[in-house]
């Protein structure tokens, strides 16, 4: 359990989803909850460690802002939730090592001996996958808040729900801010990590491209595995003379490395967008140092917009006062699907699978009431959050800032720096 700094209760009633307000007109089952177990699979181990980390970071803050241990008032000023009706959660972790068959047994036991309600995170794709068909089997809700692999919602499954964007809604995010900039430029190269998680995200990008008339030069797309040279690969997409370069990463490693390989070349095309899981991890801009000035990011969450409104820079600060790091998208991900989870079973009012699936159904809740930088969360047929959506983010000055859509950025005369050569100018 966290020890949380208090905080006043009209800062708890502005923060994020009426997971309490469901709660006040309470249902006859409701008073039997009692304590309710969420389930957190995520990478503590391995190399996605450092996300797995904050994964589980922001389902304990979540979990503590719902119990109502950051102060006197619970969220939304619904009256007090413990013993009077209201569920309390208890978040119970599982570190899945980004191994699907360690994932899958997790998710196993956390059903059958821990006995949660529901599980969110994962984080891997292919753990993800692994971990949702057991779930499927076991007939459990998993509500995933950071896979964005566009096929988990392609799978016709019944108790999986995404809250986040998809791999597409980034990509169309990235194509949209590109078809905008002034002196874009409509030919693209693909830098990918050669693996399942790469492959796919290169084949997304390239079928992206040909929809939105942009074009793709004979060797703009090309392979990396960790025992290539990364300049040599970069010098490879420089050959096919791109306007913009995807670069996507699975692993941290790769990403780091991909990003400063374009330092050591001397080569800037007029924009690099970066794109994959390696891209997460906290560190993977930072310790590419100079290299990582200028690049584009998709994001599900921003700290930039979470700044900007005062319950949503209220939980950020908070989770930068528990933990000593800056929440991350990873973090904000977490902490939505364990609101969102956590929202379904005391609509449900009660612990029961079925109840709270059919909750997770009938989820409408406005982008107001969240502090991530969409419309709300309102799942499709497929259970995907339609109303979820991705920006694009620059990094300038070692900080994010948004530069697409253009409403969402703080001030309009702040363009996004293009071409990439106006900040390097050693290269071309």
């Amino acid at each position: 359990m966290l020890r949380m700094r208090f905080l006043s209760g009209a800062t708890l009633v502005a923060i994020v989803l009426s997971v309490a307000g469901c709660t006040s007109e309470p249902s006859r089952q409701s008073a039997s909850v009692g304590e309710v177990k969420i389930g957190v699979l995520a990478p503590t181990s391995g190399a996605s460690r450092a996300a797995g980390i904050q994964a589980q970071h922001g389902a304990e803050l979540a979990a503590a802002l719902v119990n109502g241990e950051a102060g006197p008032t619970p969220l939304l000023g619904t009256g007090g939730r413990t013993g009077e009706g209201g569920a309390t959660f208890r978040i119970v972790r599982a570190d899945t090592r980004g191994n699907p068959d360690a994932g899958a047994a997790a998710a196993t036991k956390l059903v059958e001996q821990d006995k949660v309600v529901g599980l969110v995170g994962a984080f891997d794709t292919e753990v993800t996958e692994a971990a949702s068909q057991r779930t499927e089997r076991l007939r459990v809700p998993f509500v995933n808040g950071d896979s964005s692999a566009d096929g988990l919602t392609e799978r016709g499954t019944d108790w999986f729900f995404r809250t986040g964007p998809t791999d597409r809604m980034f990509g169309e995010a990235f194509y949209s801010f590109l078809g905008r900039v002034a002196g874009g430029g409509r030919r693209v190269a693909v830098l990918f990590s050669n693996d399942q998680r790469g492959n796919v995200l290169a084949g997304l990008t390239e079928e992206l491209a040909a929809e939105g008339g942009f074009s793709m030069p004979t060797g703009s797309k090309v392979s990396f595995n960790g025992k290539d040279d990364p300049v040599a690969k970069v010098q490879q997409v420089r050959a096919s003379q791109p306007d913009a370069v995807f670069v996507i990463a699975s692993k941290p490693a790769d990403a780091t490395a991909l990003t400063k390989a374009f330092g050591l070349a001397r080569y800037a095309p007029k924009g690099i967008f970066t794109f994959g899981p390696g891209f997460l991890a906290a560190d993977a801009y930072g310790a590419a140092g100079a290299d990582a000035e200028g690049l584009f990011a998709a994001a599900a969450w921003s700290r930039e917009i979470a700044g900007r409104n005062q319950a949503a820079k209220q939980v950020m600060d908070l989770y930068e006062q528990e933990f000593g790091q800056p929440m991350t998208q990873v973090a904000a991900g977490s902490f939505t699907a364990v609101l969102v989870l956590a929202e379904a079973v005391n609509r449900a009012g009660s612990a029961d699978p079925q109840r709270i699936r059919a909750a997770l159904l009938n989820m409408d809740v406005p982008g107001r009431e969240l502090i991530m930088p969409w419309s709300g969360v309102r799942f499709d047929t497929a259970h995907q959050n339609s109303a979820a959506a991705g920006v694009v983010e620059q990094r300038l000055n070692g900080q994010f800032r948004v530069v697409f859509p253009d409403e969402l950025q703080k001030d309009a005369k702040e363009a996004a720096v293009w071409p990439l050569s106006d900040l390097r100018r050693g290269g071309t």
